[in-house]
């Protein structure tokens, strides 16, 4: 083979004809993108107002994936085939553990083991007769999280993940979508900057939040953080893949250069956000990714050494890093810094107590759970045992509706048994991305990455609590698994151990 000719496989896998874009799958992209952008921008769907209209928009896209569709199948004889994507379902183990799951939930809300009970002055919890053998929860206002309010975020989740996977058939429309979603992203982070630099004191200027330290329209930053960082590696995944096709392809980088400017300006957010563990977990992302590109420089043969791809987005990484850096030194991010490094102990030792008193919580009822959203009910039970818990350094009371700890906060609430189907659908997944080799492309390996640095940070905050971040999170992991199949890796040069002719 000559040199030339080094590059045809992947050329041609380039330029082969696709058949078109069916007007249902554009329609349900569509929607789709609706669905997740809509997403952060309703105060990262926090309020159930916000959560029911996530709720009627997946199972509207769960309807739309369901319809028939009619195509074209023969230019010449004019033959049409009439196919249903919704029949791909029962071969996708996802949908059948989230139905085990809703079921679950479904269960602790009709089995209630305590009612809440309030008045103008505080609230308590009485025991009710419960079934012991079946998951339990807590009869509580919906306003205020229950089983049933958890049913309803849960259900959006399954709902769009399902539609996702039985309806997009196509390369191009997981492709359209992730440009819309780093297009939002960027109009997030623009919300934002102009809201620091103008000094306000109200999301959009207009709502007064819980919460004085918001961000964009996300009332928390622990929350903003995550979902930023996550668009950047996403980002960055797709100008890698821009840069690379502009290299076989021989076409302009422009794309690729304004999905990095995109990807600087959403880590700009990041920083704006003054989330400690979400500025480290950026700037892990850059590192990783980093020697991901020395790794590809030093290790893979032939002429990748002098290949293109590395030097822009050696730059774009650069630019990450050095306003991280930078940022560390600003006041008031140094400021957040500063208790970790002078007194580590004082600074964790509020979620050390809270992670003390959760991990009773869940001794005392491991194999079912407290039901789904009921964690800060039956939280005051066993923080009284801990009253440095509601201490803070200012002097003032904190109240703690969460563990703070997905890790520590999700085998509370569903018990070692409810955990099962969240575990095999996890598994399964990852399962998936390693038998597609999702590490051999680009935009599925910083991707994944991504999505592998929210699980982390979950570890120590509420991420997965706010509907935004789950959501768009589990999308991107099915996507990310998909666009490995779809698109085959990149080989602008020969493999190893392949000799050209002379």
């Amino acid at each position: 083979m000559s040199a030339s000719g080094s590059a045809a496989p992947f050329a041609e896998a380039i330029d082969a004809p696709r058949p078109p874009w069916h007007p249902l799958e554009a329609a349900l992209v569509a929607l789709t993108a609706l669905h997740l952008c809509f997403l952060p921008w309703a105060l990262g769907t926090m309020h159930p107002w916000s959560q029911f209209a996530s709720l009627g928009l997946g199972l509207s896209g769960f309807l739309l994936a369901a319809m028939p569709r009619t195509e074209l199948r023969d230019f010449s004889t004019g033959s049409v085939s009439v196919s249903w994507p919704i029949t791909r379902l029962p071969r996708f183990p996802v949908f059948w553990a989230g139905l085990v799951l809703l079921g679950y939930i479904t269960v602790q809300g009709l089995n209630p083991s305590w009612r809440f009970f309030s008045n103008t002055d505080r609230w308590w919890l009485e025991p009710v007769a419960a079934n012991p053998w079946l998951p339990t929860g807590v009869e509580a206002p919906f306003e205020r999280s229950s089983p049933w309010r958890a049913l309803v975020v849960v259900g959006s989740l399954w709902l769009l993940v399902c539609s996702v996977w039985s309806g997009f058939l196509r390369r191009k429309s997981y492709h359209a979508l992730f440009v819309v979603l780093i297009a939002n992203a960027s109009l997030l982070a623009l919300l934002a900057v102009l809201q620091k630099l103008s000094g306000a004191k109200r999301i959009f200027w207009s709502y007064v939040p819980s919460n004085d330290s918001f961000i964009g329209s996300f009332i928390y930053p622990n929350h903003a953080g995550p979902y930023y960082y996550l668009m950047v590696a996403l980002a960055v995944g797709l100008a890698w893949r821009y840069y690379q096709r502009a290299l076989i392809k021989g076409w302009t980088t422009l794309r690729a250069r304004a999905l990095i400017s995109c990807g600087v300006f959403v880590g700009v957010a990041v920083l704006y956000s003054a989330s400690r563990t979400s500025i480290l977990l950026l700037l892990t992302f850059v590192l990783i990714v980093g020697a991901t590109l020395v790794a590809r420089r030093t290790f893979r043969p032939g002429r990748t050494r002098d290949h293109p791809e590395f030097l822009p987005l050696f730059l774009g990484l650069a630019v990450f890093l050095g306003l991280g850096l930078g940022s560390l030194q600003a006041g008031k991010i140094w400021s957040r810094f500063s208790p970790m490094i002078t007194d580590p102990s004082l600074a964790v030792r509020g979620r050390t107590l809270v992670r003390e008193a959760a991990t009773e919580m869940f001794q005392d009822k491991w194999a079912l759970g407290w039901g789904a959203g009921c964690f800060r009910h039956g939280f005051p039970l066993y923080a009284q045992k801990y009253p440095a818990i509601y201490e803070s350094s200012g002097g003032n009371l904190q109240a703690w509706e969460h563990a703070h700890n997905d890790w520590l906060q999700f085998p509370i609430e569903f018990g070692v048994v409810g955990l099962l189907p969240i575990l095999f659908m996890l598994g399964w997944m990852v399962r998936e991305l390693l038998r597609r080799r999702f590490f051999r492309n680009t935009t599925s390996w910083c991707t994944i990455i991504g999505c592998a640095l929210v699980f982390l940070h979950a570890s120590v905050d509420f991420v997965f609590q706010n509907p935004a971040v789950l959501l768009t999170w589990s999308f991107l992991l099915v996507a990310a698994a998909r666009w490995a199949e779809l698109e085959p890796p990149f080989e602008p040069h020969p493999p190893r151990g392949h000799r050209r002719a002379a």
